[in-house]
């Protein structure tokens, strides 16, 4: 299986548009090749839909050189490809361990064929290497058992290619427009498809509530987790992306309790804080490694006695993989599977309350809600330790409450940043603990007690001192 990172831009058009004049794209001493290609793709998905749901497809390539299957997975830069050159009817192994989280037990089968009729403009530099890749589609979908009446589009996509850069794909995107493309986010399938008749946001929040506002936070917290399962399957780093977006739904729920039904939002917390404690088990190693790693390289040669890195390696190695091992285990069973199914509910239809309907800057009174809670626990707090990381979780729930309301009150974004910085600060505060704890333990074992004291030491006047700027 291989991985790929998807540069491209996506456009409408309409039948009769125009390409633009391509060579212009071209670097000097550069040329345009030009071809016509014949696509045909089978899509897969689960009757409930629940690879499309989170924006991700799986499909079977017939012809052309992208012969074989392609896994979809969008993500905060570009779409992740996963590639597999399987031409059996089968999906691939590899393949159909990735999205078994978003399956949640139901099966896979086709639900489209797509066939495209590709007029490809290759921009090539002076050394014959490509630079782009314009793709003017004319595209015609039906069932994959051809029971319906087939629907027909044209789109153009502009991707980068090796020798490319962000420049290139900027200047193709400017020439598209102004030949009057229209920017595009829907895939081949939701065209071939139509609306998921379960995702309709218009349906349970009208625009400019605060409902609109909680759904479209939660759904996009939910896409995280979703497309994320596809991540920790096939060993992308993103436990902490998927952590904090387990923390994020969850706050909202606090936050945001009246606007959300109780029931349902006790039920997806409990869930979330089940799955959140294993992804800290894993992610809280990865930061102590990182923290100890560089604090033993920044002490003088003197103050390094013994093998201290590697003692300090070698056991945050071992805790890390057990914690792995529980966390891929727990991704195996019922429950996670209901976590999954809890998922896809709140990101097509989340239960709602009658506040919901109130305006979207009423989301104000909710931010400061939080913001005068986490000031309260900050002050009463003192030196008392445990008090000091409530105030941190406090800080984090004013973040992204402003976060969720700032497209209704710009004036939330400097309170964001505000919260970000406090979070960071005592996060800072609670690491430093945490490493100097770890450190105590692991010495009692060791031959390097010397070294370990002067890191303990560290760590503690780190602490204090934060605790000091907090006083000023």
């Amino acid at each position: 299986m291989r991985v790929a990172e998807e540069r491209e831009d996506k456009f409408e058009v309409d039948a009769d548009w125009v390409m633009p004049q391509v060579m212009r794209l071209a670097p000097n001493g550069g040329r345009i090749d030009e071809e016509v290609r014949r696509l045909e793709s089978i899509y897969f998905d689960t009757p409930g839909e629940g690879l499309r749901l989170f924006g991700v497809t799986l499909r079977r390539c017939i012809g052309g050189s992208g012969m074989g299957w392609q896994l979809k997975v969008p993500s905060d830069n570009a779409p992740i490809e996963l590639q597999s050159g399987r031409r059996n009817t089968k999906v691939p192994p590899a393949l159909a361990r990735s999205v078994e989280g978003l399956l949640t037990g139901e099966s896979i089968d086709p639900v489209a064929r797509v066939v495209t009729t590709r007029t490809v403009y290759r921009v090539l530099d002076a050394d014959g290497q490509l630079v782009l890749e314009i793709a003017d589609d004319q595209v015609e979908s039906a069932p994959p058992d051809g029971g319906a009446a087939p629907r027909s589009w044209r789109e153009v996509e502009a991707e980068l290619g090796p020798a490319g850069m962000k420049k290139d794909l900027k200047r193709a995107r400017k020439l598209l427009l102004r030949a009057g493309a229209t920017p595009g986010v829907r895939t081949k399938l939701d065209r071939a498809l139509g609306p998921i008749s379960s995702s309709s946001h218009d349906s349970v929040a009208e625009s400019g509530t605060i409902g609109e506002l909680v759904s479209s936070y939660l759904g996009a917290q939910c896409d995280v987790l979703a497309r994320n399962d596809v991540g920790l399957r096939t060993g992308a780093p993103v436990v902490h992306k998927t952590r904090v977006a387990a923390r994020r739904l969850r706050s909202t729920l606090r936050v945001f309790g009246d606007v959300v039904d109780s029931g349902p939002a006790q039920q997806l917390n409990d869930e979330l804080a089940w799955y959140a404690e294993l992804l800290g088990e894993v992610r809280d190693r990865e930061v102590l490694y990182d923290r100890l790693s560089t604090l033993v390289a920044e002490l003088p040669a003197e103050q390094v006695r013994g093998p201290v890195e590697a003692e300090i390696t070698k056991t945050l190695a071992t805790e890390q993989d057990n914690a792995t091992q529980l966390l891929n285990d727990a991704m195996r069973t019922p429950r996670y599977q209901h976590l999954m199914q809890l998922l896809r509910g709140w990101k097509s239809a989340p239960p709602l309350t009658d506040a919901a309907e109130s305006k979207g800057t009423t989301g104000v009174k909710y931010v400061k809600e939080a913001k005068h809670n986490a000031d309260r626990r900050l002050r009463k707090a003192g030196e008392d330790i445990e008090r000091l990381h409530g105030a941190r979780k406090a800080a984090k729930r004013v973040r992204y409450a402003a976060e969720l309301v700032e497209p209704a009150d710009s004036r939330m974004k400097g309170i964001a940043r505000h919260a970000t910085d406090l979070q960071t600060l005592l996060g800072e505060h609670q690491d430093a603990l945490v490493a100097a704890d770890f450190l105590a333990t692991i010495s009692a074992a060791s031959d390097s007690g010397f070294t370990y004291g002067v890191l303990i030491a560290n760590e503690l006047k780190r602490a204090a001192d934060i605790r000091e700027s907090l006083r000023n």
